[in-house]
């Protein structure tokens, strides 16, 4: 299966009121006036200055008083001062007119936000888009929960629906949509993902999405909808309930996973890492005699090539990722083999597993590869390995830091340079466009005890030459394979041989 790269945009929202940042969200509203509280704090350079050091390409900016009274003012020179910064603008509220349209371009905006006058005035719009360009412009979609558009003025428009606001913007060119859910009274309350790809489905456009984002998992979830092509964030940036870098390396390294998964599907043919997969169940069945009836959980597993054949044993498999594309694979996999019914998909940010299980829920916990994607790796494993059972197992497969050093290319560094790369903790995915962190099995082990889980045992996966394996094999295959995993599980659970190999594998028992 062709996965296509994808793009996906993270864009910090500035509202702005009189020169100064306004939030939006719907908790920090005034009951009494319903007008949103000015936050005095930030200026809005400053903050549009933070997000480019950050990463950011694009910044969504608009005039808050213009969108509630159309007699309001432009800050015309705040916005050339904001197009003037090393950054896309998108900019709306209120425009209301070709001259501001005009106006708008001239002062260096990338894409103009049209809201009202796609409502009342298409043909003021279709003129825009011969004089500018259909790439200058957005169509900007304010609606309440049952899809009711709202004009600049925050009012509704006698019940005209979004998706035909859309499609009749798509025949005249446009084919960005942002959509944001309001409350009846001005206020943002969230990301409405399912009108937002049926907008997208319906109309054709790419949309971005707009609301409060509340957390990383909703970026993951805007990132996973098919239509979705970006994500606005303004209060949660602002209050500090993530940073903008974390999204963005969050959006970056799921892009990497996505481009990657061509590779990374012929990687898991290889003999190398079907080697890898035989003698890690090989050495977990040490400590399991029977999967049949087990409760096991695959967090991070992809398509879960290391869960099968515990369900095809018997087991009771929820593998949890948030890749669709994976999950998609995993359950095309185990229908075809029959186990479809021992096997749930679970879309969600494996960070986030404490919060969809219930504690005791799993026998089994099977983490390979997967936390040396992730700085924060020991909150990582706390939160996956909450629902595990007190007695139940833990399988834990991450690349090895003694390895490393034997994979080192000389010819790709000075003689100053390689004695310092010993002491280097990360370095490149062999498959994705990401770093990975390098552990030793008793940096692991220490780390785990302290965490009150029984180390019953580590082992060493791959530990010859990644040369004598490569995949020209003769008829023979099969004979070569079961010599190489005789030889493999002898060093892998023998010292020295095991200090050295590709991957580390730890199995532990949760006794707290």
């Amino acid at each position: 299966m062709t996965i296509p790269v994808r793009n996906f945009d993270i864009l910090p929202a500035l509202h702005l009121s009189q020169g100064r940042l306004v939030d939006l969200a719907a908790d920090s509203s005034s009951e009494k006036s319903g007008k949103p509280i000015l936050d005095d704090d930030t200026d809005q350079l400053s903050a549009a200055r933070h997000a480019i050091e950050h990463g950011a390409q694009w910044l969504h900016v608009v005039n808050v008083d213009t969108s509630f009274n159309p007699a309001a003012r432009h800050d015309w020179a705040l916005l050339k001062q904001l197009c003037e910064l090393p950054v896309k603008v998108q900019y709306g509220g209120g425009l209301g007119s070709a001259e501001n349209i005009d106006k708008a371009i001239e002062a260096g905006v990338s894409r103009v936000l049209l809201n009202t006058l796609a409502i009342t005035s298409p043909e003021v719009v279709s003129a825009a888009i011969i004089k500018h360009g259909r790439e200058s412009f957005a169509l900007a979609i304010t609606a309440s929960p049952e899809g009711v558009v709202f004009d600049s003025n925050w009012d509704a428009i006698g019940g005209l629906n979004a998706i035909t606001l859309a499609v009749q913007m798509y025949q005249l060119g446009i084919t960005t949509l942002v959509h944001t859910r309001l409350q009846r009274d001005g206020t943002m309350s969230g990301t409405d993902l399912d009108h937002s790809s049926e907008l997208a489905e319906l109309s054709g456009m790419d949309v971005i999405v707009g609301g409060e984002v509340r957390d990383l998992q909703d970026v993951v979830d805007c990132y996973n909808r098919p239509g979705i092509t970006g994500v606005l964030i303004g209060k949660a940036l602002q209050t500090g309930k993530f940073s903008l870098g974390d999204a963005l390396d969050e959006t970056r390294a799921t892009l990497a996973f996505e481009s990657g998964m061509p590779r990374w599907k012929e990687e898991q043919q290889t003999l190398r890492v079907r080697l890898r997969r035989s003698l890690s169940h090989m050495f977990l069945t040490r400590h399991i005699d029977d999967f049949n009836g087990l409760k096991v959980l695959d967090a991070g597993g992809g398509n879960g090539l290391a869960s099968l054949p515990m369900a095809e044993s018997g087991a009771s498999v929820d593998v949890v990722d948030r890749s669709m594309a994976m999950l998609h694979d995993l359950e095309t996999t185990a229908e075809a083999s029959g186990i479809g019914d021992r096997i749930k998909a679970h879309m969600h940010d494996i960070r986030s597993i404490h919060q969809y299980f219930d504690p005791d829920s799993f026998d089994l916990l099977i983490c390979h590869n997967v936390i040396q994607y992730n700085p924060a790796w020991e909150e990582l494993l706390v939160s996956m390995s909450a629902p595990l059972k007190t007695g139940g197992l833990l399988s834990l497969m991450v690349r090895n830091w003694y390895a490393e050093p034997y994979r080192i290319d000389v010819n790709n560094h000075t003689e100053e340079e390689l004695p310092t790369l010993l002491e280097r903790t990360r370095g490149p995915s062999r498959v994705f466009d990401a770093d990975v962190l390098f552990f030793s099995a008793g940096f692991l082990q220490e780390w785990l005890q302290k965490q009150g889980f029984e180390v019953l045992g580590d082992y060493g996966l791959l530990c010859r030459p990644d040369e004598e394996l490569q995949d020209n094999i003769a008829a023979n295959e099969h004979k070569l394979f079961q010599k190489l995993i005789a030889l493999e599980a002898a060093m892998g659970d023998r010292v020295p041989y095991k200090h050295t190999a590709r991957y580390v594998q730890i199995v532990a028992r949760k006794c707290n």
